[in-house]
């Protein structure tokens, strides 16, 4: 089902609780995911690309998919490469090879970010999506712009504490650097927070030491890395998410000593509350995969690894990712695994969590549905009760007087809202008339948010529908290929017939509505559709005119007005020259029209029954009086013996009634002409000519 929705008008900030659905589709492994607008999430399946680590998704508010991506390409919602999609610098087996990061107060605008694999020297690089490209679904304007060299395959995004920008972080290789980018209504400052946290993760073993994840926790406090292989270690770290600074750093390893050519420690995640952290390790052979619980309250070391629980141990199966839900369970991927596992109450330590094995089956083990990997977010997105200021109206898209609305007013001074028409308010919850019908852009702009103490500006495109936007009922003339329907930015449709598309084809007479709802509102308009008969005219087949012989022809006496190639606007032409002629006419504003092929005739030569070639000037000469179109001409005269007198290779050749340069005798003489036609056809002709002295 096509639905172009263009989630670039809708509001970038989320609504409220239950409409925060951007994270509520999930893309991994070998073309599979989860949906988690229904309850329990189900399995689906379709997606174009694999990855076998890192991908990542973007979705509406309302959780329908506008694009995904694996790192190496990025596809759209049609399940087709986005234009200038391919080629993008990451990789299928990089831990955390990319995330989509909406820049804020530029709804159309998309960060697309990615680490290549360990070794490549892709470093960080981030590619541009304008969703107002390709008809709404999508193109990459910018792509592989460097932002920083040789890191390792980190990344992870969280929201400013201001709930509008958002913070990336990156692990800086052979350093103990974290930087930490801020993208603004401005952009991506180039500038980082650089935070160094003492530890140093050398490149001796480095195309598997780079392995590993790096995740916020959901409200954004705090921060960790899993390094991989020869270290086998948890970074865990404090975030101020108004700074983007990282600070006490807490080192532990949770794993005995076990052969380097196996990952260790690899995926990781917090639970809800932010009290507790599980983490997954694939340490050797005869124990394949861990599942860890850490309690990290005590901001201790060593209480933290004490408090050491093994939620889940089976072989053989490999240690992936872990990714909370919107659902607030945890969800872990196992590789080459045919199923799902799930932490199903992370908040209860120990085995209280419920640690569901491989609960949802995602398909067959010939086909590995679940590899390493599974989706990266804005962390933020799965933190349920953060609701952040926004505004939303509702009711009917064409009432001109429409009703704003905050989702709350808590904590702030006062607001400006500027409706983008020229005119603004300072109520909370204003009613605002709109002259015209249109898009407006309208802007609020509340003061003393939490952590800034200044200002944030949230903006939305909404629709005043004109009044019968499908038009007046009509006759139609013919149905092939007549739409109905308007596309509106950001907006999803409902057609009588189930069409879920902005404009659908119709192929028969009756009442059509559609129903379009757009960043809040719904508007519904009806046209009645009868059918005319279709005019038919026919003004004959193709044939061949003689310029002695002209022919007519007639488009018929049902039209109302009739219009020649020629310039006639006659029922009836009459013509003596070849080439094409065509009519169109219109009956009942329908349109028909005819074309016909007018060949040039074997009639227009002329060979006359006598002549007198007594050098009077009068009739002297025998041969073609008229030219016509032809190719291989032979023209002969014979006496009474079959003898040949007189030959012609053109038809400007003529006789002079001589023979061997003297005058033949008076009396009857045969001619032959041969040729072939415009067509191709060979044509013969003969007859007799009287020699008169």
């Amino acid at each position: 089902m096509k639905k172009n929705i263009l989630l670039y008008y809708l509001c970038l900030v989320l609504c409220n609780a239950s409409a925060q659905k951007e994270s509520y589709q999930w893309f991994f492994g070998n073309g599979v995911g989860l949906d988690f607008n229904v309850s329990p999430p189900q399995p689906t399946s379709g997606w174009i690309i694999g990855a076998t680590e890192g991908c990542s998704i973007y979705n509406d508010e309302n959780g329908t998919t506008l694009f995904y991506t694996n790192g190496a390409g990025v596809m759209n919602s049609k399940h087709q490469l986005m234009k200038n999609g391919a080629g993008l610098h990451g990789d299928l087996s990089s831990t955390d090879n990319t995330v989509i990061i909406p820049l804020p107060g530029k709804q159309n605008i998309f960060y697309l970010f990615t680490i290549g694999a360990a070794g490549q020297g892709y470093g960080l690089n981030y590619s541009i999506i304008d969703m107002e490209k390709d008809s709404g679904f999508g193109e990459v304007v910018q792509k592989n712009i460097i932002v920083v060299g040789e890191t390792f395959e980190k990344l992870a995004a969280v929201r400013h504490c201001n709930n509008m920008d958002v913070w990336l972080t990156v692990k800086i290789n052979e350093t103990d650097e974290y930087n930490s980018y801020l993208i603004t209504v401005a952009g991506l400052n180039p500038t980082p927070v650089v935070s160094h946290t003492g530890l140093v993760i050398n490149a001796e073993f480095f195309s598997n030491n780079s392995i590993g994840t790096l995740k916020f926790s959901v409200d954004g406090s705090r921060l960790v890395a899993v390094h991989a292989f020869q270290n086998d270690l948890i970074e865990l770290m404090s975030f101020n998410n108004f700074t983007g600074e990282i600070t006490n750093p807490i080192v532990f390893k949770p794993n005995p000593p076990h052969p380097s050519t196996h990952a260790g420690v690899y995926g990781a995640e917090f639970s809800p509350n932010n009290n507790l952290l599980y983490v997954s390790s694939t340490n050797s052979l005869s124990e394949p995969c861990l599942l860890y619980q850490f309690d990290i309250s005590s901001g201790n070391a060593a209480t933290i690894l004490s408090s050491k629980q093994i939620i889940g141990q089976n072989i053989p199966w490999n240690a992936g990712a872990l990714q909370i839900g919107p659902d607030k369970k945890i969800y872990m991927a196992m590789y080459n695994d045919t199923s799902i596992s799930v932490i199903e109450q992370p908040d209860l330590y120990g085995p209280a969590c419920n640690f569901n094995y491989n609960k949802i089956y995602m398909g067959s083990l010939n086909y590995r549905p679940v590899q390493y990997g599974l989706p990266r977010f804005i962390q933020s997105l799965l933190d349920t009760t953060n609701i952040q200021y926004t505004f939303s109206r509702s009711g009917n898209c064409g009432n001109p007087d429409v009703q704003f609305n905050m989702n709350k007013t808590t904590g702030l001074d006062s607001v400006s809202w500027d409706f983008g028409d020229g005119l603004q308010s300072k109520l909370f919850n204003p009613l605002h008339h709109y002259n015209l019908p249109g898009y407006y852009t309208v802007t609020l702009t509340y003061y003393k948010p939490s952590c800034t103490g200044n200002f944030n500006t949230i903006q939305r495109l909404i629709w005043v529908a004109p009044q019968n936007f499908l038009g007046n009922d009509t006759a139609v003339c013919l149905f092939k290929d007549f739409s109905l329907g308007i596309n509106v930015i950001g907006g999803s449709y409902l057609w009588n017939t189930s069409e879920s598309f902005s404009t659908i084809k119709v192929n028969i007479e009756g009442l059509y509505w559609q129903e379009i709802k757009q960043a809040g509102c719904t508007v519904r308009d009806s046209i009645l559709l009868t059918l005319n008969p279709t005019p038919v005219v026919n003004i004959g087949k193709d044939t061949s005119v003689c310029i002695n012989n002209p022919i007519t022809l007639d488009a018929g006496n049902m039209a109302t007005s009739y219009l020649w190639n020629t310039g006639a606007t006659t029922k009836t032409i009459t013509i003596n020259n070849s080439g094409i002629y065509y009519v169109t006419l219109m009956i009942a504003n329908c349109q028909a029209s005819d074309t016909v092929f007018i060949d040039l005739g074997d009639c227009v030569f002329y060979i006359p029954s006598a002549f007198t070639p007594n050098k009077d000037g009068l009739n002297d000469l025998f041969g073609l009086i008229r030219e016509f179109k032809f190719s291989e001409f032979s023209f002969k005269v014979y006496d009474r013996y079959g003898q040949i007198i007189f030959s012609a290779k053109t038809p400007y050749e003529k006789w002079d009634g001589s023979f061997k340069n003297n005058p033949a005798q008076a009396g009857n003489y045969l001619w032959k002409l041969e040729f072939k036609n415009q067509k191709g056809v060979r044509k013969f002709y003969k007859g007799q000519v009287q020699l008169i002295r």
